[in-house]
Order: structure tokens, then sequence, then C-alpha cells
């Protein structure tokens, strides 16, 4: 039997949309503080999970709820006992298909209100378009053309909906903690052709211990603020600067100056909480881009430091704001702090300083790290350079997490499945890539990444005005529809295609 699987999904994508689009509406951003019953990161991101759990159930799929921030929905293609599969394995084997529901905080300047679907010029525009709940449902729906078609498969299908992989991945935590391991995966959270490596992190902050020391004949720093995610690049920043109306009035001229002669979106003014004019509020703005990159965007809060670094401030002041243009603010590779290195299959090492804080007055002083180093560098031997290197700055490392690089080997069999795959619909050649970025599938063995993105598009992932390409939306399901029911159809302990799986 030979499947247009592009038609296929042509025709549910008004379905495909509608559903898409009630996914998108739920503001699902990790929120401790508004937790309840059942929703330990959040109600919005437990109630995003129970929709995609009641579209499953809806479709006759088998649903799971795991402690209210890990789901998912079994379908089980495989024939009748009297005409089962010849050779299918255990009764528990499955293959999974890893999505996640939880979204970044939808900061910047949006055309459209980031939680309403909107389609322009053949795009769909919304937080959580392209990462990653427009894969999510091109996955689920090309799981449902397999159902639809009534394709006889080896193993179970099921599709894992988390809601805590953009701070952290605690949902697959709790998830392996219960459930056995898939014999093979894919997550649809990077690039096409095939992700089969990524690089390891480490999450840190760089901690300063305040002494309370400063000088009062000297500019302030009362307070800084930058960044709303460890993995986005900050694309705002204020800081607020105490002293005398006429030191206020000199930082102010010099920093219109600053902004000026280096083409920078920054503002000066009185902070409107003390109308008494005692502190001045700068503001800087920057370019959002993911955590993973921040050589494409520009850190607004490195900006306003380097300027903070040029006035006479002093004590814990100094400290805070010289460390971080001495080690942070002059590039993203990790030179400055001793950690730089690269290898041939991820690449180099990169720093996004995603979170940026100074109050004194509640004795908080750090910056947030989130490191992606390549396989020939270790986590912990790169913690300890970075503990070496702090200590004459006064910081020390809190509150760490080292995630060791993943690599799946290019003779899995479901390699070569997923190569096929890609190469029938695309008439492309299916290369194996690497990527900076932490997805799922470094949480299950055998698992990689495939897609959404292909080779040349535009990443808006945590950027104002994300958005995905409607069609390619659609290629996609039609990729994930044919790549679930080869990858169900492997005998995976004779390393190829079964003969049951029809392919060609």
């Amino acid at each position: 039997m030979r499947i247009d699987w592009m038609e296929e999904a042509r025709r549910r994508q008004n379905s495909l949309l509608r559903d898409l689009s009630s996914l998108l509406a739920i503001p699902s951003v990790k929120n401790e503080a508004a937790v309840g019953p059942g929703a330990p990161l959040g109600v919005e991101s437990a109630r995003a999970l129970k929709r995609m759990l009641g579209l499953a159930e809806r479709e006759g799929l088998r649903i799971a709820n795991i402690e209210g921030i890990v789901g998912y929905a079994d379908y089980d293609g495989r024939r009748s006992a009297a005409e089962e599969t010849v050779g299918a394995d255990r009764p528990d084997d499955y293959i999974a298909v890893l999505s996640h529901v939880d979204v970044v905080p939808a900061s910047g300047e949006w055309t459209t209100p980031p939680f309403e679907a909107a389609v322009r010029n053949g795009r769909l525009y919304a937080r959580g378009a392209l990462d990653d709940k427009g894969p999510t449902m091109a996955a689920f729906y090309g799981l449902l053309i397999v159902k639809e078609l009534g394709l006889p498969l080896r193993h179970r299908v099921r599709l894992i909906f988390g809601t805590d992989e953009e701070t952290g991945m605690s949902c697959m935590d709790a998830y392996n903690r219960l459930e056995r391991p898939p014999l093979a995966g894919f997550t649809p959270d990077a690039d096409f052709p095939i992700v089969h490596a990524e690089k390891g992190q480490v999450n840190t902050r760089m901690t300063l211990k305040l002494s309370g020391s400063g000088s009062e004949d000297r500019v302030r720093l009362r307070g800084f603020r930058s960044g709303t995610a460890a993995n986005m690049v900050p694309d705002s920043a204020e800081a607020f600067v105490g002293g005398s109306p006429d030191e206020l009035a000199s930082v102010a001229a010099a920093y219109r100056s600053y902004c000026a002669e280096r083409g920078l979106s920054g503002s000066a003014a009185a902070d409107p909480q003390r109308p008494e004019g005692a502190t001045m509020l700068l503001r800087m703005e920057g370019k959002s881009a993911h955590g993973m990159a921040p050589e494409t965007g520009v850190n607004a809060g490195l900006l306003l430091l380097q300027f903070l670094d040029t006035q006479p401030l002093g004590g814990d002041d100094e400290r805070f704001v010289h460390a971080a243009v001495e080690l942070l603010a002059a590039e993203s590779s990790g030179e400055a702090l001793g950690i730089a290195c690269r290898d041939d299959t991820t690449g180099a090492l990169t720093v996004n300083v995603g979170l940026l804080r100074y109050a004194p007055g509640e004795n908080e002083a750090f910056f947030h790290l989130n490191i992606r180093f390549p396989a020939c560098a270790d986590g912990d031997r790169l913690l300890a350079t970075l503990d070496v290197k702090l200590r004459p700055y006064g910081f020390h490392l809190a509150e760490t997490v080292v995630k060791p690089p993943h690599e799946v080997p290019a003779s899995h069999p479901m390699i070569g499945a997923l190569q096929r795959v890609y190469t029938e619909q695309t008439g492309q050649p299916a290369d194996l890539l690497s990527t900076g970025g932490g997805t799922y599938a470094c949480k299950l063995p055998g698992c990689v990444a495939f897609g959404p993105l292909f080779p040349g598009e535009e990443d808006t992932a945590h950027q104002p005005d994300e958005s995905i390409s409607v069609d390619s939306l659609l290629r996609a399901t039609a990729l994930y529809a044919q790549a679930i029911y080869e990858l169900a159809n492997v005998d995976y302990e004779k390393g190829g295609v079964s003969d049951e799986s029809g392919h060609r």
C-alpha cells in the first residue's frame, strides 16, 4: 500500500489548526506561585497538559496523568491475539514521541496578543507556535493518521507530554521514576533532518556575598534587574541609581551619550516610585534569542552593566558591576571565564547570562549562567575552573545543575528509519546534526530530535512574534506520521525494519 502522507496531513489541516489554537490560548508558563491541586508547576501548565490529554482521550487513546506535570497517551495498533504480528515484542515495549506544552514568558513587543493564535501571510503566530505546541499537535495528528488508516504496528506508540521542558525537565524525571524507557523515540523540538547529539549543560548562579560596603559620596546602585528565563537572552534591563541631583544629572547625560554613540535603545528618567528624585531609573533594550545561541541576541543586562562600569561606584556595587564586565560582557564563548572549548560534533561552548539581579536591600546579587558544553568537556571540571576564576571577585557558585551531553550513534536502527522517511518525503539527504539546545531526547536512551524546523527556516523560538509556517507544520505532520509508522515496525532486536512495516 502506498500512502500519500502529505495529502493525509492536508485533509486534517482545519482540525489540526483548531485544536492547536485552543492549546496556544493557554499561557502555560511555569509559575510555582500559582500552584493548585494537581498543578505543582502552576495551574496554567496543568491546564495545557489536561487539554492535550483530553484531545487524546477524545480520539480513543489510553491516557495517564503523572503528578500533574507529565502525561501520556498510548495507541496500540498491533494485531489482535488471533493474528498477532509474528515476532512482536513484549506488550509493554513502545516507541515514544516526546513533546512539551510549557512555554517561555511572552516578553517583548508582539504584533498580536501572544496567546491568541493568528495566521498572517501563511504563518501561525503565538507563543508556543514553534516551541513546542505546534510540533506537539503535528505529532499528535501524525499518530491520528496512522490510527485512522488502520496501519498494523509491531510496537505500541506513546505520546508523552511534559510541562517543565523550559526550566529543568523535572517532568521527565517524574516520568522516569514510574515508567520503563521506550525502545526508541524522537522529540519534535529542534531541526530537520535529525539531531542526534546535544551539548551538555551547566546551570549555575555566580552569587556575590554582599558586605554592605559602599560610600555615600559616590553614585549608588540601588537595584538592577534583567531577564525572565535562564535560557533566554534578556531583551530588557533596568537599573536604579541613587545620588545627589547633580550626580544623577551627570549619570543621565552620560547614559544618553553612551546609547547615542553605540546606536542603543535606552532611556534615563527619574524613578516614578520615588518622586522626590533621589533615584534615577535607567532602562536598556536588547534583542531576545534562545539561550543555546546567545551570540544571535543582544543581552540588554550586560550592555547596561557596561555603562555602569564607567560610573563612580564603590563597594559591593562596583564589585557586582565590574565582575560582569570583565567576565561576562565581552563574549559568549567562555574565554574570560577560562572554560572555552569545542569539538567537531557539537561545536563550541556557549555561555548565556539569562538572569541578572542586584537588590542590596534583599541581600541578593547574582548572575545565572546557562552554559552549553561539547562532549569533549566535563561539567564538573568546568565548575571547578569557574570556582577558581570567581573567587578573586568575591563570587561563589550556587544552585548548580549539570546535564551531561547526549548522543545516539549513527548505527542505531532508528536513525536509518528516520533518514529514509525524511529523504523519501523531501528528496533531500538526511544529514545528522547536533545542537546546543537541550531537548527531552537527552532524558531517554535511544531518542533524538526530529524537526520541526526545516533547513534554512528562521528560528523564532523564545522571541516576540514566535511563528511557524502553516505549510511547514503540515509537512512536519506528514513526516511524523510516516516516522511513527516506520519506528513502530522496526525490529530493534535485529537492528532493522521488520517485514510487517510495509516499507518499500
